[in-house]
């Protein structure tokens, strides 16, 4: 008489297939940007790429600290009959799992926590599907350069050769699996999948069609999950910038109104980016009538930069960018006004960024109809800026010639 195949629990059955569909989607994004790195003009891509591997590798590491805990309080079905090698294998991969789903992430983690690869420094945060900022392991990014370098290489070989293992792990897992489904049909992957309890023992081959609606099935969960995860992740990643405060400083005599912007552009692995400052004031002391006397000042707050994309926005407040727990304010102060054409002025100045004083110029002001306009488009050099020097020195990755476009309206004071 066959007695009932006990079968996994549903939290179990889930836990599974989801790290496995993890796993699978994280290796194959790994491979192509072990081979992508190598070719031309896929700054961009591999970028993206990049957060979307570590995000997965996070997940995998706690979906399987899940799995293990539900592990420990929940015994799994007891294993059917088979040789005694069989059993002793099957445990051997089972727990091998487990050290390898905790391994490979936490190695990875390890490794982008040195802030490292090959022989250059990075400041690149970790952000998990784009919606908050993973900590670096140990503060290793805080470590002398040498020692970063070294647990870099370590980090990554040790990543690499987990990763392997793991590949080499999940097909004997598969082919242990076929093998009990095709060959000894004994319903040992049946009590994986979802479904109804089989009967223990010898059991016909499932039909065609059952077969290929379960196939069909994973296929279509698997594709709505990624979707999901893609969403998610598009939807962080490429999100608005959000409204911020700008008005006049103290002194002013004209009221900067609504609509008024500082923005920002350049590229990032070959893609364009423009962005914005959210809160800054500007104070304007100017009169048509003596433009010599003009004076023209503003303080922009720089943890405000927004450009939409969540890795910049992280990365943008550092130490090596623009360092806003000691510098936290960027002051314009103008330094002469000239007059050219009919009604219109040059206003040259200085930008101090940091510690760096940046002759920049010209704006433009015209004031027309008691509205007062001032605009210009500047470049400012990253690296005269003491911008981005430690990560990416020679502008491999972002560009060195950075525009800020003034756009600003105002009208008299008390008007």
């Amino acid at each position: 008489m066959s007695q009932v195949a006990a079968r996994y629990d549903a939290v179990a059955i889930l836990l599974h297939w989801l790290i496995a569909a993890t796993i699978v989607a994280c290796f194959a994004l790994g491979w192509w940007m072990h081979e992508g790195v190598e070719r031309a003009g896929l700054d961009r891509q591999l970028v993206a790429a990049f957060q979307l591997h570590k995000s997965l590798g996070l997940s995998i590491l706690g979906l399987s600290l899940l799995r293990l805990l539900w592990r420990l309080g929940h015994a799994p079905p007891p294993l059917l009959p088979m040789p005694v090698w069989e059993r002793r294998a099957a445990r051997v991969i089972h727990w091998g799992f487990y050290v390898l789903m905790l391994g490979i992430p936490l190695s990875g983690w390890f490794y982008v926590s040195t802030q490292w690869r090959g022989a250059e420094p990075l400041n690149i945060p970790t952000l998990w599907f784009g919606q908050f900022e993973v900590p670096h392991l140990f503060g290793l990014h805080r470590a002398d350069p040498e020692s970063r370098q070294q647990l870099s290489a370590w980090g990554l070989s040790t990543h690499a050769w987990l990763a392997w293992s793991g590949a080499a792990l999940l097909l004997l897992h598969v082919a242990a699996a076929l093998k009990h489904q095709w060959l000894d049909r004994d319903g040992t992957l049946r009590r994986m999948l979802p479904g109804p309890a089989r009967t223990a023992g010898k059991e016909p081959m499932a039909p065609r069609r059952r077969l290929a609606a379960i196939w069909l099935g994973s296929l279509a969960g698997l594709g709505a999950g990624l979707a999901l995860v893609w969403n998610l992740w598009l939807s962080s990643v490429f999100a608005p910038a959000g409204e911020g405060g700008v008005g006049s400083l103290p002194g002013s005599e004209w009221t900067v109104l609504p609509g008024s912007e500082i923005a920002f552009a350049g590229e990032h692995a070959g893609e364009p980016f423009r962005g914005r400052f959210t809160r800054w004031g500007a104070g304007l002391q100017f009169d048509p009538e003596a433009p010599e006397a003009a004076r023209i000042w503003a303080e922009i707050e720089t943890a405000s930069a927004r450009d939409g994309n969540r890795l910049h926005e992280e990365t943008l407040p550092q130490a090596e960018w623009f360092d806003v727990k000691r510098y936290p304010l960027a002051r314009y102060q103008s330094e002469s006004v000239s007059a050219f054409g009919s009604g219109q002025f040059a206003v040259r100045g200085t930008l101090r960024i940091k510690d760096r004083n940046l002759a920049v110029g010209p704006l433009i002001v015209s004031v027309q109809e008691g509205r007062l306009s001032l605009s210009g488009d500047l470049i400012i050099s990253r690296r005269e800026a003491n911008l981005g020097l430690s990560s990416d020195p020679d502008a491999e990755y972002v560009s060195d010639l950075i525009a800020v476009e003034v756009r600003l309206q105002a009208r008299p004071s008390g008007g």
